[in-house]
């Protein structure tokens, strides 16, 4: 799945997301990370086949934290992560996108710190 990864990274530095957060990691942020920042990780990858087509059914969720007191910050993060992924079709390696879905965001706040977990479903067919 590496090459997903270098696909959502390549699509996250082309769009208005990047400018907006000091930066975006594969699963963990560096620990000294500055607010607002992001991550995501691979929650799952089904494999699937049929006598003529080979799918990766994957589940991505991207997680968003800011420190503001306000959700402002947070909510127009969120804006800007469905502007550059609802129904985008990545450029992954020997793959072409059947779809990028999102299935679910949960908005929370825990010692002060904002936190949106958005989770995508991504088909990809086998080239």
């Amino acid at each position: 799945m590496t090459d997903l990864f270098a696909a959502i990274m390549v699509r996250y530095g082309a769009v208005a997301l990047s400018s907006s957060l000091t930066g975006l990691w594969s699963t963990q942020a560096p620990q000294d990370a500055a607010f607002p920042y992001g991550v995501f990780q691979l929650i799952s990858d089904v494999s699937n086949w049929t006598f003529s087509e080979n799918t990766e059914n994957c589940l991505l969720q991207f997680n968003l934290f800011s420190n503001e007191s306000d959700p402002a910050e947070i909510c127009s993060l969120f804006e800007l992560l469905k502007t550059a992924f609802d129904f985008h079709e990545l450029e992954v390696d020997n793959y072409e996108t059947i779809y990028m879905l999102r299935e679910s965001a949960i908005l929370t706040r825990i010692e002060g710190i904002w936190q949106y977990n958005v989770t995508y479903r991504i088909l990809l067919g086998e080239l």
